[in-house]
């Protein structure tokens, strides 16, 4: 039997030890948009998000593999997150975006190109729409992977 394809949360926290950087937040007609990058980069070891001096988790987008049934978001088989916020939030571009994440992308595997749409604003829409719509917790590590001999594919 053929072992799944690994994928990876686009929301994912910047202390999840397999963090990569996704995109940055940036404003774009009036709004703020991710904007993504040409790869993925991983953060150094280094990497210390308090001497940003922003939130991360609103200033940056961080992908990172996903942790499948290990994942506070995982509801009926699938991610919660991503299917919350396809139904919560209108789309903002009508043609997806450039995306390197997109072959490996959780949300995309699981609701297509609707997550695209909105991808670039599921942090920064109007408080009343994100309402419930937590992203992957930014000050645990309940989204990192378990050990990669107990990963479990979805």
């Amino acid at each position: 039997m053929a072992e799944e394809k690994q994928l990876d949360c686009p929301s994912a926290p910047h202390q999840h030890p397999e963090a990569r950087l996704l995109g940055v937040v940036l404003e774009e007609e009036g709004a703020p948009r991710v904007s993504y990058g040409e790869k993925g980069v991983d953060l150094p070891e280094d990497f210390d998000a308090e001497q940003l001096d922003v939130d991360p988790g609103h200033a940056i987008r961080f992908a990172a593999p996903c942790a499948n049934k290990g994942c506070g978001q995982r509801k009926e088989g699938g991610c919660g997150l991503g299917r919350e916020i396809i139904k919560r939030l209108q789309p903002v571009v009508d043609v997806a975006p450039a995306c390197t994440l997109r072959a490996t992308c959780r949300w995309f595997a699981e609701n297509g190109t609707a997550s695209c749409l909105r991808c670039t604003q599921d942090r920064d829409a109007p408080q009343e729409e994100r309402r419930g719509l937590a992203a992957c917790p930014r000050n645990t590590l309940s989204c990192r992977p378990p050990d990669r001999s107990e990963r479990v594919h979805a």
